[in-house]
């Protein structure tokens, strides 16, 4: 059995899962941009992910296949570090109370708990810039500032966090993060604890491969409503949202953007785990 990790102050935790998530976009911006133009697509627009990414190149050049980096890293800095600072002691807690003894494999239900919970706290604080993030995805003028400027001018300070979209953004960040978070974990403890498997880098990438498969399946639909309901293009309610799209374009319709999320979240996922398991290591020795 792999040795215990160094456990990691609530500081290191935060900057560990910062500085991965920020590797991780910056290495996926171009896919996250194909999937959301994908999702806001006017009739006429290319349907397929090469054709679309074509499509903003041809008409934008290069640069616009990363509309909305800034946002987006300040996005992933500010979310990611509060849900990886509160992932570990959310699941410790949850898996104490009920009887999990250390060197266990924690049961997936509580990891999905944990993950589901510790990215909704990280999503309502960074409510702004995701919605900055996504509008200069689909097309917005102007820079992150500007761009934040429009929404405070729309919605005021105080509805920079209570915008339309923040119910369903957390919606959407509860099931992607359950999936996300507790796929990894367990399948990260299942290999090493169950399959006698040295803690290793292809470990965490087989756990991150899972982790990018479940949370795309789960998430496709709510993201797509979430991302309409901030552009403006949607009702006001997840549901109706979603019922809209069924309605015009058929339930498959709700899968539009699936292989590019697929695509987006597979290489994401790896990126982001298999950085933030290095950085920790790093941080630990510090």
């Amino acid at each position: 059995e792999a040795p215990a990790a160094k456990p990691l102050s609530l500081g290191k935790r935060m900057a560990a899962g910062a500085m991965a998530s920020c590797t991780a976009e910056a290495g996926t911006m171009c896919l996250d941009t194909v999937k959301v133009r994908l999702q806001v697509a006017p009739k006429g627009a290319p349907t397929s992910l090469i054709g679309m990414l074509l499509f903003v190149v041809q008409n934008e050049g290069i640069g616009g296949l990363y509309g909305g980096i800034t946002p987006a890293l300040v996005r992933q800095a500010s979310y990611q570090s509060i849900k990886m600072g509160t992932f570990d002691p959310i699941r410790d807690n949850v898996a104490g109370a009920i009887g999990v003894k250390e060197g266990e494999v924690i049961p997936f239900w509580v990891l999905a708990l944990a993950g589901g919970v510790a990215g909704s706290i990280g999503t309502v604080i960074a409510t702004p810039t995701e919605i900055a993030k996504v509008r200069m995805q689909a097309g917005a003028q102007g820079g992150v500032i500007s761009t934040l400027q429009e929404l405070h001018s729309e919605r005021g300070l105080v509805g920079m966090w209570l915008h339309p979209s923040v119910i369903p953004n957390v919606q959407r960040s509860f099931v992607v993060n359950a999936a996300e978070l507790a796929a990894y974990e367990y399948t990260k403890n299942i290999l090493v604890k169950k399959f006698k498997m040295k803690e290793s880098i292809l470990v965490h990438v087989l756990a991150s491969i899972m982790s990018g498969l479940m949370a795309a399946i789960t998430s496709t639909p709510v993201d797509m409503a979430k991302t309409r309901m901030m552009n403006g293009d949607c009702g006001a309610s997840m549901v109706h949202c979603l019922a809209d799209v069924a309605q015009q374009a058929g339930i498959m319709a709700l899968y539009a953007s699936f292989f590019a999320t697929w695509m987006r979240l597979a290489p994401w996922n790896v990126l982001n785990f298999v950085s933030l398991e290095r950085y920790r290591k790093v941080l630990a020795k510090l």
